[in-house]
């Protein structure tokens, strides 16, 4: 909420700013009600468009680092000496990073009671990079966590297969 406030002056213009953003995007299943993703009738995505909204902000190296990081602090500031320091969900939850093949990079953990567990994750594997994005896994923080679960195990199905990308554009995914 402190990010929207400072970005745009209000939850409210910041979601318009996000709404915005991306129908430019062409994320066409997608409306933004508010910043936390928090349930409402009308905030909705679809795995499809999260993957577009992911792929475009790993372009951004500040982005990248913070979504790769295990814990990641901000830069100090007049008003926060000590800057924000924010913990990977999901990195908290996973024994190793290791797939066959290669490594789960990075990613953002999502729950609510309707949208179940989620999660978008970066891997490598054989050298390529890949993004996942899964939605509605059984289970709450409580429980084991399924959807990370799933990463690791289709991450590691695609090291196990030999699939690489090679001949294949940029905007096509397995």
């Amino acid at each position: 909420m402190a990010f929207a406030d400072r970005i745009a002056g209000s939850e409210e213009s910041f979601v318009d700013m996000m709404n915005e953003k991306a129908a430019e995007m062409g994320m066409k299943n997608t409306h933004f009600c508010n910043a936390t993703g928090l349930h409402d009738p009308d905030h909705y995505s679809t795995v499809k468009d999260i993957s577009v909204l992911l792929r475009y902000a790993l372009q951004y190296e500040d982005f990248r680092q913070a979504f790769s990081s295990s814990r990641y602090t901000t830069q100090p500031t007049n008003l926060h000496p000590d800057g924000f320091t924010f913990l990977s969900t999901m990195f908290r939850y996973m024994d190793s990073a290791g797939v066959v093949g290669g490594e789960i990079i990075g990613g953002k953990t999502g729950y609510t009671e309707e949208a179940g567990l989620c999660l978008a994750s970066l891997a490598e594997v054989s050298g390529k990079e890949y993004i996942l994005v899964t939605a509605k896994a059984k289970g709450t923080h409580r429980t084991e966590q399924f959807h990370i679960l799933d990463a690791v195990n289709v991450y590691s199905q695609i090291g196990e297969s030999g699939i690489t990308n090679e001949g294949r554009s940029e905007n096509e995914s397995f």
